[in-house]
């Protein structure tokens, strides 16, 4: 049967992407109010990070097994779970008094959008024609980036009208109206199979995610050769080797290692992981830098990364209509050059005003905005299609992780300048992550010229 984009098809892919969308955006929204969560918990900056930190590292050890999951649920069914347990994460989000509680509900929340972020992009993957394949993965890519848009200023907003409980209550107000039109759209998009849970493998790679974070994120209380940091780091890389060794000749894997030896899909997704990195500890610093630097509302925290986010909005679908023309590599050039000018010149300016931070932003997030999806797309296309779904995993996992170490990144930083710099730390530390960032997507610039395929791919 030919496939078509279909109304009912587009309502699936947006069903399905409100999940993540509403992660996104319950992440970028909080972040504007962690000035206030630290007041309110009592807690500390390198802390209060765990609040979207802990998010992005459960859907992290989630989506690897989310290709067996969908081979054994029925597609509907995996909708229908995760979005149950992210409204649980919701009520408990909405009414706890302890910060230890709220990292329960946000863990829940984590979990729900790992059960269905993959179910978007497959949803697309499986249904939507090759000669629209690239229009569509950048609305998937949208969707997501609208979140990043809006988050800021929905949190802001919401929390000086009201205050930050109702950003959740809100949220379960929107999950709840796509769960009925998910439940009305979306259909099975393959052949259900008896296939054997790979819970070995699942596990040696979540501990060697968990550990590795936690090792990294201990730096700013602990000395690098503390059984905090070095004892969780070694931890992490033992797992991670033995999830090498015992996935490496297994065909049927649950993330094939072996995918890997593609240099081409190996480099790319490093890129990928490089500029999620670099986004989402910038979504992390201006927010806070606003309020603490700058001395301005938290009104004004969101509203001044919202154009830089509309842009990088706009970017992704602009980007997936460029790739589908004229292929991947001269949407991920152009972008990948306008965050690395922005970077350079986060460096060079700072301390930053509110209206360098604004320009700035629309600079990066644009850039950003082309490069990112065409990452993914690229990425997917140098593998079989068979491969489509790992590799989707893939992608998907370590976009998580990446979010995840950005928001460390940069909490770590901030939070090691403050211990040592009084009055100034966050500025301070936020110079830091500018220069580590500038970094990142310079190698990125490198491996875009080098493994991006000159031409389109047929």
């Amino acid at each position: 049967m030919t496939k078509k984009v279909t109304p009912r098809l587009v309502m699936a892919i947006l069903s399905a992407g409100m999940l993540s969308f509403l992660g996104i955006l319950d992440e970028t929204a909080t972040t504007v109010t962690f000035p206030i969560l630290t007041r309110d918990f009592a807690i500390t900056t390198d802390q209060v990070q765990w609040v979207n930190t802990l998010v992005l590292l459960v859907i992290a050890t989630i989506v690897p097994i989310s290709s067996q999951i969908r081979l054994r649920i029925p597609t509907k069914k995996i909708f229908i779970l995760g979005v149950s347990l992210f409204i649980l994460g919701l009520l408990i989000d909405i009414v706890t008094p302890w910060f230890d509680l709220l990292l329960v509900g946000r863990a829940l929340q984590g979990i729900g959008t790992g059960i269905g972020l993959p179910l978007m992009y497959n949803i697309i993957l499986a249904e939507v024609p090759k000669e629209k394949l690239g229009f569509m993965m950048g609305i998937g890519t949208m969707i997501t980036a609208c979140a990043v848009a809006f988050g800021p200023v929905f949190g802001g907003t919401v929390t000086d009208a009201l205050n930050w409980r109702w950003i959740f209550i809100i949220s379960l107000f929107l999950i709840v109206i796509s769960l009925l039109t998910g439940i009305y759209s979306i259909r099975q998009i393959n052949p259900l199979q008896k296939v054997k849970i790979k819970y070995g493998q699942w596990l040696s790679l979540a501990v060697a995610l968990v550990c590795l974070m936690l090792g990294f994120t201990r730096i700013a209380k602990y000395s690098f050769l503390s059984v905090p940091v070095l004892g969780f780091l070694v931890l992490g890389i033992i797992s991670l080797l033995i999830w090498l060794k015992i996935s490496w000749s297994d065909k049927e894997a649950l993330i094939s290692p072996q995918l890997f030896k593609n240099l081409r899909f190996s480099m790319q997704l490093i890129a990928y992981c490089f500029a999620k990195i670099a986004t989402l500890a910038l979504g992390f610093i201006f927010p806070i830098y606003v309020q603490a630097v700058n001395h301005g509302s938290v009104s004004l925290a969101g509203w001044i990364t919202f154009p830089g986010a509309v842009i990088n909005a706009l970017m992704a679908a602009l980007a997936g209509k460029l790739l589908d023309k004229k292929g991947a590599r001269l949407p991920i050039i152009i972008g990948v050059i306008a965050s690395l000018t922005s970077l350079i010149l986060m460096n060079i300016l700072a301390p930053l005003s509110s209206i360098a931070i604004v320009l700035l932003y629309v600079l990066y997030y644009g850039g950003y905005g082309m490069c990112f999806g065409s990452l993914m797309t690229s990425g997917l296309i140098t593998l079989s299609k068979a491969n489509h779904a790992q590799g989707n995993a893939i992608f998907n996992t370590l976009q998580q992780f990446s979010g995840a170490l950005g928001t460390a990144l940069a909490g770590t930083l901030i939070a090691i300048a403050q211990n040592n710099h009084v009055g100034n730390g966050t500025a301070i530390g936020s110079k830091w992550t500018f220069m580590v960032l500038l970094v990142l997507i310079i190698v990125n610039l490198v491996l875009a010229l080098v493994f991006v395929p000159k031409k389109k791919s047929k």
